[in-house]
């Protein structure tokens, strides 16, 4: 496939707003499908946003699949302005990405993504060492995302212990394979955009991800089982990153426009992707998928490696293998910084959407320096 170069997309970049001054154009790139929660809410319909509150001197031009990045490619093609904004999982690049990694490990234990994912935007976009990983790369943090709970879609019935040991399974990072060693399955390390291949030709048992993708992704096709079984929220990488000199050619006013309608999508996208997953959940028996609850054993096995075993995995990658200076510093600033969250949320109805924006908008993105920032 030929390569697509950003100077060949982009069309009077960087122009202010105003009639008289030429349209701006951004690249954005995800490589997820067009419906995908993560495509359909945070890019596909964040993108309009842009446009409406821009007054269309604003936009992003989005591509989504595999298009112009493969999965891994979505820091790289940051840095090297292939893309201008992307998605990127952060378990996919561990070397560039390690406090990202560590602070991914926690995910498996955590509830409400809503209040997930505005707690991973807050540490990131705030905390020093999560900046300075960010200044690295010379890229711009603008918004995180957290998944519903991973469940495991299977080509076999897995309701107990027994069931799970020697299953092949797709795991999405380091915490959810240390798991399934611990109850004697066989973690495997591909791309999510791999398992349906892998599950059709059996060299998958089963994979661990959100259940929308029984349907966005068609797993129900060779996925005949549902293991509902809470393997809890993925947030690691950004949901929306941007290259560090197209953030400083932006002017101050380009900059709050991103920022508003990230945060608004932030919400959207949280609840889309939950309603999504409910919806497959639902919609699943229809398409001959049985779904079975996690037998005790399992449950507990899961249950004492949350506890325990998360933390001390997250501690123990971030000093010896990340070797970063103060591991245990960082995963206490971001337990702090979820707990104050789901403080925040916890008087807020969770189905109003609006007042969910509000609390977001309140505490995190309107106190945003647009001039400052990313500097």
């Amino acid at each position: 496939m030929r390569r697509v170069t950003a100077a060949a997309l982009l069309t009077g970049l960087f122009a202010g707003f105003g009639p008289a001054q030429a349209q701006t154009e951004i690249i954005g790139s995800i490589w997820f499908p067009d419906t995908h929660p993560l495509t359909k809410y945070g890019y596909l319909d964040w993108s309009k946003q842009v446009d409406a509150a821009s007054k269309g001197q604003l936009k992003i031009k989005v591509f989504t699949g595999t298009a112009l990045l493969p999965p891994n490619a979505h820091l790289s093609g940051l840095r090297d302005g292939i893309a201008q904004i992307t998605y990127h999982a952060g378990t996919y690049t561990p070397a560039d990405l390690p406090e990202d990694n560590v602070v991914a490990i926690l995910g498996i234990g955590l509830k409400n993504n809503v209040a997930t994912a505005a707690a991973v935007s807050d540490f990131y976009m705030n905390d020093p060492a999560m900046r300075d990983m960010f200044r690295r790369h010379k890229i711009v943090y603008l918004g995180g995302y957290a998944t519903p709970p991973y469940v495991l879609m299977c080509r076999t019935k897995v309701e107990t212990l027994a069931d799970i040991r020697g299953k092949k399974i797709r795991m999405p990072g380091a915490v959810h394979s240390e798991w399934a060693k611990a109850v004697g399955a066989v973690p495997v390390n591909v791309a999510s955009s791999e398992m349906f291949t892998g599950l059709e030709k059996g060299q998958l048992d089963c994979a661990a991800n959100a259940a929308n993708d029984m349907k966005s992704r068609s797993l129900w096709d060779v996925a005949k089982h549902v293991t509902d079984i809470d393997l809890g929220s993925y947030y690691a990488g950004w949901q929306h990153a941007i290259q560090g000199p197209t953030w400083q050619k932006l002017k101050p006013e380009q900059r709050r426009v991103l920022l508003d309608t990230i945060s608004d999508a932030m919400i959207e996208t949280a609840l889309g992707y939950t309603a999504d997953a409910e919806g497959a959940m639902k919609e699943a028996p229809s398409k001959g998928v049985t779904i079975t609850k996690p037998a005790a054993d399992l449950q507990k096995a899961l249950d004492e490696f949350v506890a325990t075993g998360a933390r001390d995995l997250a501690l123990k990658e971030g000093k010896e293998r990340f070797k970063l200076k103060d591991p245990e510093g960082l995963v206490q600033r971001f337990e702090a910084t979820r707990a104050k969250w789901g403080e925040l949320f916890s008087k807020i109805d969770m189905k109003d959407k609006e007042a969910l924006k509000k609390v977001l908008r309140d505490n995190l993105y309107s106190k945003v320096d647009v001039n400052g920032y990313g500097s």
